[in-house]
């Protein structure tokens, strides 16, 4: 049968691509679910041994649903697919530029064609829908109605493709982290994720950057989040080079967990550059 990997669906979505480029060449089976913390629940309830969940694209930033779920979550981050994204806009065969009446995506398609999309149907209105894939499966039911999709979702859904490449910059990738309940082996090129808490008192952050420093350590991605239900109280995300089972990076972790009011470990795993060249 193979490993069951899920996915935030429906089939047609761009986490659907993500999970398809990751199987390229593996025995996985794909398993939609209809939430982000659906997919991570599947995971820790082991009705599948992976799940994928975006957590941040470079137009619009982090997901912060799925950085609230991994602090909650046991789950462990095991591997990440960068994925390039192009939006197009669909509807049904026939239509025209001039029939669209309203434009239907997920929040986040909408938001990274805002300008190109306000440029090429002034006043036309938009709409959000839980997923592209969803939006796709109402244009097929809908003449008149505009979807902010992919390709794979055009050929999915029948729809026909108006106009290609609609995001507002070229250079638009989403980064989508493979979830398990354990991470990964080192492999001399892996990348650790840390969540933690820091005390409210001046320097501490510096003094946080200061221990990665020493130990020669490249931070590659620190992000806040708010404390729920306390106002002006922060914890923080923090990618770091290495493996969690590298010498420097175990002395590291230990001193900042000396530091630090709380340290999880979320996961290390093999550092990816970009598996597909931006398309024109």
């Amino acid at each position: 049968m193979g490993t069951k990997i899920a996915y935030l669906g429906p089939p047609g979505t761009f986490s659907e691509e993500a999970a398809l480029l990751y199987a390229a060449g593996k025995s996985l089976r794909l398993e939609p679910y209809p939430g982000i913390d659906l997919v991570t629940t599947a995971v820790e309830k082991k009705e599948v041994e992976l799940g994928i969940v975006p957590v941040e694209n470079s137009l619009e930033g982090s997901v912060n649903l799925t950085l609230d779920l991994l602090r909650e979550s046991s789950v462990q981050i095991q591997g990440e697919v960068i994925l390039p994204v192009r939006h197009f806009l669909l509807a049904q065969k026939g239509e025209k530029l001039t029939g669209i009446k309203e434009v239907c995506s997920h929040p986040q398609p909408l938001a990274q064609c805002r300008r190109n999309l306000a440029a090429l149907l002034p006043g036309v209105p938009t709409r959000e829908a839980i997923s592209t894939a969803e939006a796709a499966r109402l244009a097929g039911q809908r003449p008149g109605l505009g979807v902010l999709a992919s390709s794979h979702a055009a050929a999915r859904h029948g729809l026909e493709v108006l106009r290609a490449d609609l995001q507002d910059e070229r250079g638009n990738v989403t980064r989508f982290l493979l979830l398990s309940l354990q991470d990964a082996l080192p492999t001399g090129d892996d990348k650790t994720s840390l969540l933690l808490g820091l005390p409210d008192r001046p320097g501490s952050l510096y003094d946080l950057l200061g221990v990665l420093a020493h130990c020669g350590l490249n931070l590659t991605k620190i992000e806040s989040r708010p404390v729920r239900g306390d106002l002006g109280k922060y914890i923080f995300f923090l990618d770091i080079q290495g493996h969690r089972r590298d010498e420097k990076v175990d002395i590291a972790i230990r001193l900042v967990r000396e530091k630090a009011l709380f340290l999880k470990i979320l996961g290390s795993y093999p550092a990816v550059r970009c598996q597909l060249p931006p398309r024109s």
